[in-house]
């Protein structure tokens, strides 16, 4: 158990670390962790890069820097366990069915979807972390919800 917790507590430095500072290479982001007691090897940081979805962004001095994934440089992310319990859903709205997502999912999600060749699904439009689905006319929302399932398997476990 006390490994999972230094984990976690390492993920809540580099968020901290990557939010408050431009680090421009994973040498950087390395040893700023090392000062704040959370020595660790360039494998275990970009597992963790990953895991937290931190990408290079370009700086406002031209210069390419980490950041935390959409909410910008300043605001604390979830963890990719938290997303995967809370963004999953599904909503709809007259012919439109409203996949929500974590956040950079979408896009793959309606990939998934119009890859399949559903004749329920007419089309998809993706943002970040939404996906619109037109439905075919009087489709019901339980074949609806029950035939994106099968698609879209994430979303049988809810």
């Amino acid at each position: 158990m006390q490994k999972r917790q230094d984990k976690k507590t390492r993920l809540q430095a580099i968020r901290l670390i990557v939010s408050s500072q431009a680090l421009e290479s994973q040498e950087d982001l390395q040893v700023e962790l090392d000062k704040a007691g959370f020595p660790c090897t360039q494998t275990t940081l970009s597992r963790d890069l990953k895991q937290l979805r931190i990408s290079k962004v370009r700086g406002r001095n031209g210069h390419s820097v980490y950041a935390l994934p959409r909410e910008g440089m300043f605001s604390p992310v979830m963890t990719r366990e938290e997303m995967n319990k809370s963004c999953w859903r599904i909503d709809f709205s007259g012919n439109i069915m409203v996949v929500h997502t974590p956040p950079g999912h979408a896009s793959m999600v309606a990939y998934d979807i119009d890859n399949a060749h559903h004749p329920y699904f007419l089309g998809t439009v993706a943002g970040d972390d939404t996906v619109l689905v037109v439905l075919k006319e009087e489709l019901e929302r339980d074949e609806a919800r029950t035939a994106i399932a099968e698609i879209v398997s994430r979303l049988s476990e809810k």
